[in-house]
C-alpha cells in the first residue's frame, strides 16, 4: 500500500491538510497546472518524461532514455548550455559502482560519461557560466546512514562543450553527499548530506576548478539530508528533505522551517503554480520509493505500473 496519507503539513499559504491525508484540491475554477515530469524508474533503469495531467503509461511517454552505466537511475535533470543546447544530466549507480553522463536532449546523443564515480552517486549538477560539473557520491559500500566515504567529484571543461570535461583534482570528502543545486542568484553550489546543508563558491582558472566552502551558509540541523531543490514560487528559499521530513530553508537567514512531517521523502519540489510534487518510500516497502508521483494541491497521485520511482523532476532548465 502506498501510504499517501503520511504526508502532513503544508507550505505557507497553501491549503491545510485534511485529516484524511492529501491536501484538498483547489476550487473547481482553477485547472491543474500544466507541466511535464521527468522520472527515474529503479526497476527498468530508464528515465521517462510525462505530461503530469495524463496517465504515466507507455502511450503517453514524451521522451525516454536508458542512461549509461549499470545500477539505479539516481538523478536526472535538464540544463541549458551555450555549447550543446539543452542537455540531460544523469547519474546511475550501486553501492560500489557509479556513472555520470550528459546527453543532448534533442537527439539523445551521449556527450560525456565517466564511470569511475564508485561511491554510489546520488546527484549531478552543472554550474552555468563556468560549465563545471559536480557529482555527489553518498558512500562506498553498504551501511545506510552509518556508511562513510561520501564525496564531491569535480569536473571542469576545457572548451564550451560537455565532451571536454576532465576531472579537477581529488574528490572532496562530504559525509553522505546526496543533493546538489547551483544557485545563480548567489553564485553558489548548495550541497546536502548527513546533517549538513552548505554552499560552495566555484573558483576557476584556465587550468583548474575547485570548491571553496562558504561557511556562513552552513546549516547542521538535518538527519541524513537527502533531496535539495529550489522553491519555484519563492526563490529566496531552498527545499530540503531528510529521513524525518521536508523543510524550507531561507537563504538570507539560513533558518529552517518544517513543511511536512512525512518520513522517507525522496524528492520534493514546488512548481511556480504552487503545486507540490513529491516521491517517497514507505515503511517495509522498497527503500527507493513506490510507483507513485504525488501532486498535493490537485490531490492526484500518478502511478507508473511496474515502476519504482525514486525521484521526479520538473521539465525545466531553470535553477530557481
Amino acid at each position: 500500500m502506498d501510504r499517501r496519507s503520511l504526508l502532513k503539513g503544508a507550505l505557507a499559504g497553501a491549503v491545510t491538510v485534511p485529516a484524511a491525508g492529501l491536501l484538498t484540491a483547489p476550487e473547481a475554477s482553477a485547472a491543474p497546472a500544466a507541466f511535464n515530469v521527468l522520472i527515474g524508474d529503479v526497476n527498468s533503469g530508464k528515465i521517462f518524461l510525462f505530461d503530469r495531467n495524463k496517465p504515466f503509461t507507455d502511450r503517453n511517454i514524451k521522451w525516454q532514455l536508458n542512461p549509461a552505466g549499470s545500477g539505479h537511475p539516481m538523478e536526472h535533470r535538464f540544463r541549458a548550455t551555450d555549447g550543446d543546447g539543452e542537455i540531460l544530466l544523469a547519474v546511475t549507480g550501486t553501492a560500489t559502482t557509479g556513472t555520470a553522463s550528459i546527453y543532448r536532449r534533442r537527439d539523445k546523443k551521449l556527450l560525456w560519461s565517466v564511470s569511475d564515480v564508485r561511491n554510489y552517486p546520488h546527484c549531478i549538477e552543472r554550474a552555468r557560466g563556468t560549465g563545471v560539473v559536480v557529482v555527489a557520491g553518498r558512500s562506498y559500500g553498504s551501511g545506510g546512514g552509518a556508511a562513510t566515504g561520501g564525496s564531491l567529484h569535480v569536473f571542469r571543461p576545457t572548451n564550451s562543450h560537455a565532451s571536454s570535461l576532465v576531472r579537477a583534482g581529488s574528490p572532496i570528502p562530504f559525509h553522505q553527499a546526496h543533493g546538489l543545486l547551483w544557485d545563480p542568484q548567489l553564485e553558489r553550489l548548495w550541497v546536502s548530506g548527513g546533517k549538513r546543508l552548505t554552499a560552495y563558491r566555484i573558483v576557476t582558472t584556465a587550468n583548474s576548478a575547485k570548491l571553496v566552502e562558504d561557511t556562513e551558509r552552513r546549516l547542521d540541523e538535518f538527519t541524513r539530508a537527502h533531496d535539495l531543490q529550489p522553491d519555484f514560487q519563492r526563490p529566496g528559499r531552498l527545499l530540503v528533505t531528510d529521513t524525518y521530513g521536508v523543510y524550507a530553508v531561507e537563504k538570507a537567514s539560513m533558518t529552517k522551517t518544517t513543511l511536512h512531517a512525512r518520513r522517507y521523502v525522496k524528492s520534493y519540489v514546488r512548481h511556480s503554480s504552487g503545486e507540490q510534487m513529491w516521491t517517497g518510500a514507505v515503511e517495509d516497502g522498497n527503500v527507493f520509493g513506490t510507483k507513485y508521483v504525488h501532486f498535493n494541491v490537485s490531490g492526484v497521485a500518478r502511478a507508473r505500473e511496474g515502476a519504482i520511482i525514486y525521484k521526479a523532476r520538473l521539465d525545466t532548465t531553470a535553477y530557481a
